[in-house]
Formats: structure tokens, C-alpha cells, sequence
């Protein structure tokens, strides 16, 4: 080993030891809630897991590990309310191809009737000065060209899954078209009185991200943990890296990055909402 790499090791002190890499990851997080540098490193005994800190915080952050693993033995997580949720819904397979199968119709018609999308593309003139209240729904439905249509089916596909594994196919597309009118009402708002134009399904796909998220979120915060803030945000944290991966654009790229904003917002409200009220009606069915 060279002088230099030996010498950083020695510069760190053993905290604690772990029989898998989770448990000593889920412990790390403890350290870096501190505001301290961690390391998780192969233990001498195979299998084994070491944490090692600085040896200034090494006293302070063994016994935040120890009141950590008291009080996890105290008090075990509670079971969810609505156990095994994800295996008692279907994928929305069937609802997926009926989508899909509408937006390809509509695509066909753009093609014959080319003013369909002038009437029904989402405008922040036609909404809030022109009283056209449909255009946040119908833009949902529209799109200017193959590759954008195919993008958002394979995203529809994903996402739309996911969101009726988790709350049921019908549940849970009524709330996808639902986040995605929101997030293109919201948008309108925003950018009257400036002419905004825009169509597409992502408005209504990046709307089922955030209902995973807002989904997360709540079943995250029902878990009694030391650190809840952290675990209840990470789902919001994951979705938001998405959003930027994913609905982000270079100014003037034509991406409408307010309706992937929006609708992403609006999946989370909606996300949250309808985990909090199944869990409470779970609590209630389960109330002897």
C-alpha cells in the first residue's frame, strides 16, 4: 500500500460493524444527518462491514449509533396499514392499451384535420381571456409529431404502471389525467398574459411521477424512524431528479418545462392525497 493512501486509513477510526451492507448503510446515514464524513469499508471478517470516522467525531457519532440502535429495538417499524398494497392491484394493462389507442387515433386525425390542434392544444389566451375551458384536458390528447407521441407512450407505459400497481388502474389514470389538466391550467395561469401554446401527454405522464412521489412520501412518514425527514423526503428527492433528467430542456428547445413542473406538483398533492385517505380508511376497517 503506498505511504500516502496508508496514511489517510490511519486517519480514520472504527465505529461499528455490520454483519450486511444495508444495515451499515441505513447506520452511515446517521453520521452524514450529523453533518460527519463516513466511510463504509469491507470489515476483516468476510461479509463483514465497518463504519470508520474521523477520530474528532468519532466519540459523538458512536453514541448517536447506539441511541439509534436502542431505540430501533424499542420500537420495531410498524407493519403498513394496507399491507402487500402492491400485489393487489393490476398493472392497467388494459387501461394503458385504451390510452394509447386514443392517442393514436387523435394523431391520425391531426393528420387529416390539421386545425384539430389549434382548438384543442393548451393556450393561456384560449383558457384564461378566450374562456375555453377544455384546452388543459384535450392538449393531454395531442401531440406535433411521431417521435413526440412515441415518447410519451413508452413513458405512459412506465409510469402508468407503476402508479396502477400502487393505487389500482382506475384510481389511478383518473388521477394522472387529472394531475395532467391541473399542471396545464396552472401553466396557463402563470404565463397569461404572454401567448403560450403547448400539447403533449408528458404534462399528464411527468403527473403520475409525482403521484409515486406524493405515494412515498406518505408511506414513508408513517414509519416511526429517527431520522423521518430524511426517509419521508427521499421520494420527493428521487422524482424531482427525474423531473430534471427527464422533462428538462434547453431554453427555446420546445419542451414545456412549466407543464412538466406543474404536473409534476400536481401528482404529488394528488399522490399524497390519496394514500393519506386510503390509509386512514384502512385504519378505520382494521378498528375492531
Amino acid at each position: 500500500m503506498p505511504e500516502t493512501q496508508q496514511a489517510d486509513d490511519e486517519e480514520w477510526v472504527d465505529v461499528a460493524r455490520f454483519p450486511s451492507l444495508d444495515e451499515a448503510q441505513e447506520n452511515a446515514l446517521v453520521a452524514l444527518a450529523m453533518g460527519e464524513s463516513i466511510r463504509v469499508d469491507h470489515g476483516e471478517v468476510p461479509g463483514e462491514f465497518e463504519l470508520r470516522v474521523e477520530p474528532a467525531a468519532a466519540p459523538r457519532v458512536s453514541e448517536e449509533l447506539r441511541e439509534y440502535a436502542a431505540e430501533a429495538e424499542v420500537k420495531p417499524l410498524p407493519r403498513p396499514l394496507v399491507s402487500a398494497s402492491w400485489s393487489q392491484h393490476p398493472a392497467g394493462a388494459l387501461h394503458y392499451l385504451v390510452w394509447a389507442a386514443v392517442l393514436l387515433i387523435i394523431f391520425h386525425q391531426q393528420s387529416q384535420v390539421p386545425s384539430l390542434a389549434d382548438r384543442g392544444a393548451s393556450s393561456s389566451i384560449g383558457l384564461i381571456a378566450g374562456g375555453e375551458w377544455w384546452r388543459p384536458f384535450t392538449a393531454l390528447f395531442l401531440h406535433g409529431d411521431g417521435g413526440h407521441i412515441i415518447g410519451n407512450l413508452a413513458s405512459g407505459a412506465v409510469f402508468g404502471a407503476l402508479v396502477s400497481k400502487s393505487i389500482g388502474p382506475w384510481k389511478g389514470w383518473a388521477l394522472i389525467l387529472l394531475a395532467g389538466t391541473v399542471g396545464n391550467a396552472i401553466t396557463s395561469l402563470v404565463t397569461y398574459p404572454e401567448s403560450f401554446v403547448s400539447l403533449g401527454a408528458s404534462t399528464a405522464v411527468f403527473g403520475a411521477l409525482g403521484i409515486l412521489s406524493g405515494i412515498g412520501i406518505v408511506e414513508n412518514f408513517r414509519e416511526d424512524l429517527r431520522m423521518p425527514w430524511m426517509r419521508v423526503l427521499a421520494p420527493l428527492l428521487a422524482g424531482l431528479i427525474l423531473l430534471g433528467w427527464l422533462g428538462g430542456a434547453a431554453p427555446g428547445a420546445g419542451v414545456d418545462v412549466f407543464g412538466h413542473v406543474f404536473g409534476f406538483s400536481a401528482g404529488v398533492l394528488a399522490g399524497v392525497a390519496c394514500r393519506y385517505f386510503d390509509s386512514a380508511e384502512a385504519a378505520l376497517m382494521r378498528r375492531p
